[in-house]
């Protein structure tokens, strides 16, 4: 039993006999910022943004406490207010994740994700808000906690190359991020983020595609 922010939770725990469900299907799931992720099927989970949509409410709550006396019962008020809104958004960002974190669970046997280094990429102040209100490595978690639970497989994968590589030939094909769509000279188009989690799928399962043309074959591991 605990309490926060004016709020009592307790937690309880029961052995539960695990009763795994084969699908035979694998898949490769790209993590991004316009989609939060996006599958080597082609099926697109949306970014909920959930911190950016009650960004204006946190700043106002954020000068609210600010402008008090520190320690005085106008100033705990306000602090509490600004804790449940934190709390609010926390609470959407774990639902979004144990939703999409179930159904690839139940859907798949094999899943793949990229090895990202999460902490580094926050560095980068145009998208380290994004990326942390995608909750990636939450999404990842969850996904290995079920998984190992439902006896499925999750399998991280280097992500050097993912985005750049087309996944039908093997060429390199340079983009930038603003490019959405993935055009090779082989003949293939499809989405950008499709073509990187099918290059994860790739990896995972030990696939190179074969290179066309005459093309040395590139090694993607």
């Amino acid at each position: 039993m605990r309490r926060k922010n004016g709020k009592y939770y307790a937690c309880f725990s029961c052995e539960v006999e695990a009763k795994p469900a084969s699908t035979d299907k694998r898949v490769g799931v790209d993590l991004g910022v316009k989609h939060l992720a996006v599958t080597s099927d082609e099926e697109y989970f949306d970014h909920p943004k959930y911190l950016r949509k009650t960004e204006r409410k946190l700043k106002w709550l954020q000068r609210m406490v600010s402008r008090r006396k520190m320690g005085s019962n106008r100033w705990r008020k306000a602090a509490l207010m600004l804790a449940k809104c934190h709390e609010y958004i926390a609470n959407q960002r774990k639902d979004a994740a144990h939703k999409i974190s179930r159904y690839l669970v139940d859907h798949y046997d094999w899943i793949a994700f990229e090895d990202l280094n999460i902490r580094g990429m926050v560095k980068n102040h145009h998208l380290a808000k994004s990326i942390v209100d995608a909750g990636w490595r939450m999404l990842v978690q969850f996904t290995a906690y079920k998984a190992e639970w439902a006896g499925k497989q999750l399998i991280a994968v280097d992500p050097r190359n993912t985005s750049q590589v087309c996944s039908e030939c093997g060429r390199i094909v340079k983009k930038t991020l603003k490019e959405r769509t993935h055009r090779c000279s082989c003949g293939y188009v499809v989405d950008r983020d499709v073509n990187a989690a099918r290059n994860i799928l790739h990896k995972a399962i030990g696939y190179v595609p074969e290179p066309r043309y005459g093309q040395l074959e590139l090694n993607l591991f």
